[in-house]
């Protein structure tokens, strides 16, 4: 317990987890479309994946913003302030990059760092190690993804 009298408890990551798993969705409609050859509302299957891809980058990165907004007690608040955007601005790079050889493995190597880090900065309030093996989880299929799309091109 910490000073604040606050008790951490398991929560309820059913839904959170069931989201999680349905955006790999976009990833695999990215690979499909890339796959056939056809474009979707005159978007290539390349351009859809990368997209999609910088924008959950992104959006992982504000989890630790909010984390570290959230907890300004944490030790490592400062560092998930920088490398949150640190590695949204590599997503977003990575995307303007898209159709050159460095656009997607920077994508993969985006979340390979958010994992990482993740595991060693924790910024998120304990009880939810069941929401976080299926981030582990979704992140790796994620970064296969990312693999097959490379491999496709």
């Amino acid at each position: 317990m910490d000073s604040s009298g606050y008790q951490p408890s398991v929560v309820d990551t059913r839904l959170f987890d069931a989201l999680a798993y349905l955006g790999l969705c976009p990833f695999v409609i990215g690979l499909l479309i890339e796959l056939v050859g056809v474009s979707f509302l005159g978007i290539d299957g390349r351009l859809f994946f990368s997209a999609y891809s910088a924008v959950i980058l992104s959006f992982l990165c504000g989890i630790w913003w909010g984390g570290a907004l959230n907890r300004p007690g944490h030790p490592h608040r400062m560092a998930l302030v920088f490398l949150s955007n640190l590695v949204a601005l590599a997503g977003w790079v990575a995307l303007l990059l898209y159709q050159t050889v460095w656009g997607l493995p920077i994508l993969a190597v985006g979340f390979a760092f958010v994992a990482w880090m993740e595991a060693r900065l924790n910024p998120n309030l304990p009880g939810r190690e069941q929401y976080f093996r299926t981030r582990g989880i979704v992140t790796y299929l994620v970064i296969g993804c990312h693999l097959g799309m490379i491999v496709l091109l």
